[in-house]
């Protein structure tokens, strides 16, 4: 940014932060839009007397490049921010920065030459950032006669005509002819809109960034909804420092340092206001034009978004435009979703070459380079619908994403409609509630809402705090989960069941951890709507009891033979190969068998040994009554006393001792254990 551009004007230097409490006033933004060279900036002097042409180059060339800005109080009740902007058609880029916010629009058209190129441009734009109100100031008109300027008129109200209310007012700023009328007629359009509706977040585009010695950073911009305390926490959100763009964009953490109005520093900025805001702790290279500042953390970059487009001018899929949201601008790349709405509008994604921050619900200006249409080089622009949608658009993914783009379309009739949408693009992964917050065209507390009716329904299952799924997709997946422990039980039928945590893995990774704790209760409760048994959570095994019976009586010939083995074997033990050599089953089915066994108290297991525990148990009372008398026991003893040789004597002996039976002393004799 130029050094001239940095440089506050002298009122706003002399009282950045002196403390001033003005009484209740409405305020609002008007923007002037026109031509070159039709009077704009003369017309804005006249009216306020500020002239907001700041720059030298701007003096010298006789034209506007930068926005300017003026205070205008209208009466006591009404203070006006105006927004000049640039007419040359080389700056339409920094004309549509400046339109953010405009509430209403002063279409500043010269008498002696009437609607010309940059006007059409210039409404187009306004048209499409939801400007919808008029005042067609008929400037110049001392250098010609009441009718021709009439006529300059009525061209600039057909212009209008379907797309913004107007009136029309003739004048002159030289003479100052009927600028009492142009007062009258903004005073009346302004009056005529609606109060500000609450907003659920503070929002500025920075358009400009320059540094006050003593203050640090400041950043100016139009202040389009909510409020801004002072010392409250802020976001400086955008692609990152200039120069070193982040691919992902950065966010920085602020707060409000000081607040200024005009020349008027104030402790809580209300939107809709131009505003001048000194950030704390935030250098100057870490702040740029086309950045957000927002007290939302929910608002993060993004490098695709997804939008309702009017095109004013021929589009196709893949084609390259600039894209203009709030005070930002990137390249980008455009692909038609779909065939076109009843309206003629279509569904898009816009790819952005730069990651910039934009809120569910912004409007959006497209433009071509090599085109040269009605409208200047505009290609159209419209709402944006989503402002982090998913990546994929392939196969199930598109039809998905164009079910939720045409629910968020026709949204302000049914909002249930959207999330029942964005639930089935997200199943059977939950929609997260997180998720909602600043991303879409309608409120997150209204799609909140509007989820809580369709759980009222049954349409949808909420997963604790986290979010929502389709109670239809997590039906299924109890299902699912009933089958994989059906499954695992048939495939093996000694095994307690499937591990929790092998059937939870399964489950999570197709919905989420969150979403598969519900499953499992779900696959274990008697809902009539999940089919087949329930299955049984026992500790760290799940089961499916009739599965597990059934197989069980068809694996009892191989347990008993190995059970009768082991019985037969005594204090001599059996290893696995024995065990598999007497009941003739796979070493797999060994392992299992053993495992059964142990657990269900038939077997003992010592080192490589297996024993029928009845006689491991008349073996530990033998030691047990050996030691009350003895008081002391050799492994020679222990091997008298059981009649075993070093193979079984030793892994027994380490058994009692873990057991607590007996203790091992230093010469390896054994004493009671404690």
């Amino acid at each position: 940014m130029a050094p001239a551009d940095r440089a506050l004007p002298p009122a706003l230097l002399a009282g950045f932060f002196a403390r001033g409490y003005p009484r209740a006033v409405r305020r609002f933004v008007l923007g002037t839009a026109g031509h070159v060279d039709h009077g704009k900036t003369t017309l804005v002097r006249a009216l306020t007397g500020i002239d907001t042409d700041r720059l030298p180059e701007e003096k010298r060339r006789g034209i506007t490049i930068e926005l300017g800005f003026a205070p205008w109080k209208l009466d006591d009740g009404m203070e006006v921010s105006i927004i000049d902007v640039p007419g040359h058609r080389r700056l339409v880029h920094t004309m549509i920065a400046g339109a953010i916010g405009m509430e209403v629009v002063m279409l500043v058209v010269a008498a002696d030459e009437g609607v010309m190129p940059q006007t059409r441009e210039h409404v187009a734009a306004c048209e499409l950032l939801g400007v919808r109100r008029a005042v067609v100031v008929v400037t110049k008109m001392d250098r010609v006669g009441e009718e021709l300027a009439r006529l300059a008129g009525d061209e600039a109200v057909e212009l209008l005509a379907g797309r913004m209310q107007a009136e029309v007012v003739l004048c002159s700023a030289r003479t100052g002819e009927g600028l009492d009328a142009v007062r009258d007629a903004v005073r009346r359009a302004l009056t005529a809109l609606p109060p500000p509706a609450a907003a659920p977040r503070a929002r500025l585009g920075v358009d400009r960034v320059f540094s006050v010695r003593g203050a640090g950073t400041v950043v100016t911009g139009t202040l389009v909804e909510g409020k801004i305390p002072l010392g409250g926490p802020l976001f400086v959100v955008g692609t990152g420092r200039a120069g070193e763009r982040s691919a992902e964009g950065e966010v920085h953490r602020t707060s409000a340092r000081g607040l200024h109005i005009h020349d008027r520093a104030v402790d809580v900025a209300e939107a809709p206001t131009r505003l001048a805001l000194n950030l704390a702790g935030l250098p100057l290279e870490s702040v740029h034009r086309g950045d957000l500042v927002t007290d939302d953390p929910s608002v993060v970059p993004t490098r695709r978004i997804d939008v309702s487009l009017r095109a004013t001018a021929p589009v196709r899929s893949g084609m390259s435009v600039s894209v203009y949201i709030g005070t930002a601008r990137s390249s980008g790349k455009l692909d038609l979703l779909g065939e076109p709405l009843d309206d003629g509008r279509r569904l898009a994604r816009l790819r952005l070459a730069d990651a910039l921050a934009v809120v569910g619900g912004d409007r959006f200006v497209l433009r071509g380079s090599d085109v040269d249409g009605p409208a200047g080089a505009v290609l159209g622009g419209g709402e944006v619908l989503d402002a982090r949608p998913p990546q994929s658009l392939r196969k199930r993914g598109r039809a998905a994403r164009l079910a939720v783009l045409e629910a968020l379309f026709l949204a302000t009739r049914e909002p249930q409609a959207v999330m029942r949408a964005l639930a089935l693009e997200s199943s059977p992964r939950p929609l997260l509630r997180d998720a909602l917050l600043s991303r879409f065209s309608l409120p997150a507390a209204e799609l909140e809402r509007a989820a809580d009716k369709l759980g009222d329904k049954g349409e949808l299952a909420r997963i604790k705090r986290l979010g929502w799924v389709p109670r239809a997709a997590l039906v299924e997946l109890a299902v699912e989960a009933r089958g994989l422990v059906v499954a695992h039980q048939k495939k093996n039928p000694l095994d307690r069941g499937m591990v929790l945590e092998t059937l939870r893995a399964r489950l999570a990774a197709r919905a989420g951890a969150e979403a598969a704790e519900e499953i499992i209760k779900l696959a274990a409760s008697k809902s009539g709507s999940v089919a087949g048994e329930p299955i049984v959570v026992e500790g760290d095994v799940v089961r499916a009891p009739q599965v597990a019976a059934a197989s069980a009586s068809g694996a009892l010939g191989v347990v008993g033979a190995a059970l009768t083995a082991l019985e037969k074997a005594q204090l001599k033990g059996l290893t696995e190969f024995g065990v598999k050599e007497a009941s003739g089953a796979s070493p797999k089915e060994v392992k299992a068998i053993l495992a059964k066994l142990v657990r269900e108290g038939h077997a003992i297991h010592a080192g490589e040994l297996w024993f029928f525990r009845a006689d491991i148990d008349g073996l530990r009372t033998k030691v047990k009554e050996h030691l009350d008398k003895q008081g002391r026991m050799s492994i020679a003893d222990f091997k008298d006393l059981s009649g075993l040789g070093r193979r079984q004597a030793i892994p027994l002996l380490e058994l009692f001792d873990r057991e607590g039976v007996t203790r091992r002393e230093a010469d390896d004799s054994r004493v009671r254990g404690k």
